[in-house]
């Protein structure tokens, strides 16, 4: 490329089809490698927010289920349910942010789930909402686990694939410089063109390396969404 810049300013002339096959290499590597990236990025995105569905979803058939249940088993299984969506959505999510965890969403899960097992079966009614909250319960665990290890894997490997993106676009940007580009108007606005699209690019590339905030965060909404759905079974006295 520097050769072909000499050459430029020598003679006028300068091996074009060499530069466009150079210049198209590295667009296709830039265009394959950032959409790797973004399938990858968005992915951890969408695995967290299924999860939480499918967790918030549980939580509240169980606070259904065991609503015929005898007491003290009704009233604690679902004051339980109420507790742990609200740790999720108050706590464990901001710790998650930071790649921690949370022990005391873990342990409200665990007290879920005896509380369950302690359900009594006397009836065909109660050893069907038996069944089906340990069931939930089982829902609730694993979307727990799969949105915790989403949430706090180091991402190695979207990082590599980001920082090549990054020298991607610094490369888009260089290469037209390198070989000698005249700065003729049209080149000029094209090249500030190019230049803020790409830095657009990254900017959202790097956005999307935090699944659980920034504008492209998947935010505790269904958990909310559950605790509005307690508060309102709780008000009605259904």
């Amino acid at each position: 490329m520097l050769n072909a810049r000499r050459k430029t300013a020598a003679s006028g002339e300068a091996d074009s089809d060499s530069q466009s096959f150079a210049g198209g290499v590295l667009n296709a590597l830039f265009t394959v490698v950032l959409a790797f990236y973004i399938v990858f990025a968005w992915q951890n995105g969408d695995d967290i927010s299924k999860a939480s569905d499918q967790e918030a979803n549980a939580l509240i058939d169980t606070h259904w289920q065991v609503s015929r249940a005898p007491e003290p088993h009704a009233t604690t299984i679902q004051a339980l349910t109420a507790q742990y969506a609200a740790r999720v959505a108050d706590h464990e999510w901001s710790a998650l942010d930071r790649g921690e965890t949370d022990p005391e969403t873990d342990r409200l899960l665990n007290s879920l789930r005896a509380e369950v097992l302690a359900l009594p079966a006397d009836t065909e009614t109660l050893k069907t909402a038996r069944e089906q909250s340990m069931q939930n319960v089982r829902q609730i665990d694993e979307g727990h686990r799969q949105r915790v290890d989403v949430a706090t894997d180091d991402q190695n490997f979207n990082i590599m694939l980001l920082m090549a993106s990054i020298l991607g676009g610094v490369l888009m940007i260089a290469f037209p410089l390198i070989t000698g580009l005249s700065m003729r108007p049209a080149n000029v606005v094209t090249m500030v063109l190019l230049t803020l699209t790409i830095g657009f690019t990254i900017f959202i590339s790097i956005e999307l390396l935090h699944p659980l905030h920034g504008p492209f965060g998947v935010s505790p909404d269904a958990f909310k969404a559950a605790l509005d759905t307690f508060a309102t079974h709780t008000s009605t006295g259904a």
